[in-house]
């Protein structure tokens, strides 16, 4: 397949490929090769069937984002970009116009007149698209720009609809908002915001951390935010207990990575250990993230639903009154198209299902604003549906957001391979990323998320900036300790929508904890 990009009025010289990958009927990656030549995005499919184009593309006012345009056989003629970007973000306006129950919306309401402007455009592109494509393209790019802010509209009106109506029927959930904590950030100031501004804390686990020489764990600084969480009564979510992810994995481990009988040997005697160590006091666990985007270690389907069964089952043997929770990263799956040893988001979140693996909610991390896999920048209708996915398990879904408060520069990213440089370049929402648009964001993400009824809390995923994060200048506090319009926000939000009286008589009704490792 091969598809036309005009600028000008001209076949473009240029054009960066980023984020690009296809979409199989199936709604999952396919592998491809893409490449942008002769004024065209050429695409080499390895498998046979209609397919969907997703790349990073400017969208004017609305950003730079990973669009995709509809399913679409192969042929030899080559399409036209914009428009076929244009006709998938019409087509999925429409259809949530339809699924939410939303086509009654006044005619002066902002969703209602960017519709319109949006139909009319597009029409007007597909009539010329033949005669004339450079106008066409330039037609079909507007209708998509004002495609994008209509179900960007949609989707928060849509979020408050369902928000006021689950706030007024009093079916908030208890603890509702919470925050990450990066634990070589003790600092009071840091503490105190996440006791006063949120209602529980997620407290990473990183193996490299716990156990840097293999068999000698180091539990100090972990037992110190135990044990002031259990002081505040703050809830404890903790982990993840096991990520393959390099950053958090120590180094001895990859002695074993071709050995997985002793791998999974590990990895039980590892959840075992620090599950018994702190039972008492936490009751929320985060046992295993992202083991289906298998990036690192080269085993096999059955051996990742193996490993995730036997990690649930450790937590549930050891501590059988706590929850546990199975979480999914890159949920968008990019991943997928490039991996053939690891497993589509939603597959796997069926495969937990079906085979009967016995823990309670799905947590969903959704990080942008990096170029790292997985984190390149959508559109909030995009994210909206992205949760939605999630609707029919059966199963409650936490998520974790976070976005940066500045460009996340090259020198900031971690690269994993020297050779093959990152391109710091992976998208922005409406404008560069900025304190004010991370606050925008946040507020926007937080309104959509708890607006669903089967999503029980939101967490951010880390409160204080510093050197080694995730998500470079991710927190809601600077480094020097001064704090973000987004921060600001979010208690805002959590006043409006939660209640701080109902927080504070939620926590000062739990019982205390006994301190961290008396019972290992």
């Amino acid at each position: 397949m091969k598809f036309q990009v005009l600028e000008s009025g001209k076949p473009a010289e240029s054009m960066p490929i980023r984020n690009a990958y296809l979409l199989g009927s199936d709604g999952n990656a396919m592998r491809a090769d893409i490449s942008f030549a002769n004024g065209c995005v050429e695409v080499l499919k390895r498998e046979p069937g209609s397919a969907a184009l997703a790349l990073q593309i400017s969208a004017g006012d609305c950003g730079d984002l990973t669009l995709q345009t509809c399913l679409l056989p192969e042929r030899e003629e080559h399409y036209l970009l914009m428009l076929e970007l244009a006709r998938h973000r019409m087509m999925l306006l429409l259809a949530k116009l339809e699924e939410w129950g939303m086509f009654d919306l006044d005619e002066d309401h902002p969703v209602t007149k960017r519709v319109e402007v949006a139909k009319k455009l597009f029409i007007e592109a597909l009539c010329i698209a033949a005669n004339d494509p450079a106008k066409a393209a330039k037609l079909a790019r507007e209708s998509l720009v004002a495609a994008i802010d209509g179900s960007e509209e949609l989707a928060l009106a849509h979020a408050k609809a369902l928000l006021d109506r689950r706030h007024s029927n009093g079916l908030m959930p208890r603890n509702a908002i919470g925050c990450g904590a990066g634990l070589q950030v003790t600092q009071d100031r840091i503490r105190t915001g996440l006791n006063s501004h949120f209602d529980f804390v997620q407290l990473p686990m990183a193996w490299r951390q716990i156990a840097p020489e293999e068999g000698e764990y180091q539990w100090d600084v972990l037992d110190g935010w135990v044990e002031w969480a259990t002081k505040q009564k703050l809830s404890i979510v903790a982990g993840p207990v096991v990520s393959f992810d390099p950053s958090v994995l120590p180094d001895w481990i990859y002695i074993w990575e071709h050995d997985y009988e002793t791998m999974r040997d590990m990895v039980y005697e590892h959840v075992e250990r620090v599950v018994t160590r702190y039972r008492d006091q936490i009751t929320t666990w985060n046992v295993v993230s992202g083991l289906h985007v298998n990036s690192h270690f080269s085993l096999s389907f059955d051996q990742l639903i193996e490993m995730t069964r036997m990690s649930v089952m450790v937590v549930k043997k050891v501590a059988p009154q706590s929850k546990v929770i199975v979480e999914i990263r890159e949920p968008f799956g990019e991943y997928y198209s490039r991996n053939n040893r690891s497993i589509p988001p939603q597959m796997y979140a069926d495969l937990m299902i079906q085979g009967a693996i016995h823990f309670d909610a799905f947590s969903v991390k959704l990080l942008m604003g990096q170029a790292m896999p997985g984190q390149y920048t959508r559109d909030l209708m995009q994210i909206s549906g992205l949760f939605d996915q999630f609707a029919g398990l059966g199963k409650p879904i936490r998520v974790t957001v976070g976005a940066p408060s500045e460009t996340v520069t090259e020198m900031m990213i971690a690269s994993p391979d020297p050779n093959h440089p990152v391109d710091p370049n992976c998208g922005h929402w409406r404008k560069p990323w900025s304190p004010t648009v991370q606050g925008h964001w946040l507020e926007a993400v937080m309104h959509i998320a708890l607006s669903k009824p089967y999503i029980e809390s939101v967490a951010w995923n880390e409160m204080g900036d510093h050197e080694d994060m995730e998500l470079p200048l991710g927190g809601l506090v600077t480094e020097s300790l001064e704090p973000k319009p987004a921060l600001r926000r979010l208690v805002t939000f959590r006043k409006q929508m939660i209640g701080e009286k109902e927080s504070r008589d939620t926590r000062a009704s739990g019982a205390t904890p006994k301190a961290p490792g008396t019972a290992s």
